[in-house]
């Protein structure tokens, strides 16, 4: 392994974004150097340079030759929707429907589809739940320093929810579980309600080996 002087690092290298690039370049490793003490920037990067730990204070994800006012802003990306406690315990689920060409509720006219995962429970109750896909979005516009028009920041279209009740226990329908059962028995939902509304011993019953077991 190399060593390096700090001395001669000082010369060469005279300022933090210089030395974080010339470490990078080095070791792959990003240092946060803007701010900190002139005498600490140079040991701690010495003791990158010479494949040293280096104090995570010094340390970031950050690439040292992006400058950040040319990055766009990213909105965080949602978390994912909680289970609701009053569902029955996911134990007495007796089958799953995942299906991945459903309409895309944000955006029905579009040619844009989500997947539903669907599950039938022990006491007839069936639910829903959309997974996705998220969809990164441009929102507004700006001009870079290179003259380009860009995005000023990026949204997610998320259509994701919950589980949620399509079927209740005594076989009535919730609002959303209407319209979605409309669509899964029609000719645009393929008919897909049959393979969503299963009876458990139908779906086992082929695989059955010993009826005496």
């Amino acid at each position: 392994m190399a060593t390096y002087d700090i001395e001669a690092l000082k010369l060469d290298l005279p300022n933090a974004k210089d030395l974080a690039q010339f470490v990078y370049d080095k070791t792959g490793i990003a240092l946060d150097l803007v701010g900190k003490n002139k005498e600490e920037q140079y040991t701690v990067a010495k003791r990158a340079l010479e494949g040293k730990t280096v104090p995570q204070e010094f340390t970031t994800d950050d690439n040292p030759y992006v400058d950040k006012k040319d990055l766009i802003p990213e909105d965080p990306m949602p978390p994912v929707p909680a289970r609701d406690k009053d569902l029955p315990p996911e134990t007495s689920r007796v089958h799953f429907f995942g299906a991945t060409n459903m309409p895309h509720p944000l955006d029905p006219q579009s040619d844009r589809k989500v997947h539903i995962n669907f599950w039938k429970y022990d006491n007839g109750m069936v639910t829903f739940q959309i997974a996705g896909p998220l969809e990164k979005q441009a929102v507004g516009s700006r001009i870079n320093k290179y003259g380009q028009n860009v995005p000023e920041r990026y949204t997610w279209m998320d259509p994701r929810t919950s589980e949620m009740v399509m079927r209740r226990v005594d076989g009535s329908f919730t609002e959303k579980g209407r319209g979605l059962y409309a669509y899964c028995v029609g000719e645009k939902g393929a008919g897909i309600w049959t393979l969503i509304d299963r009876e458990q011993v139908s779906i086992s019953a082929k695989n059955i080996a010993n009826p005496w077991a």
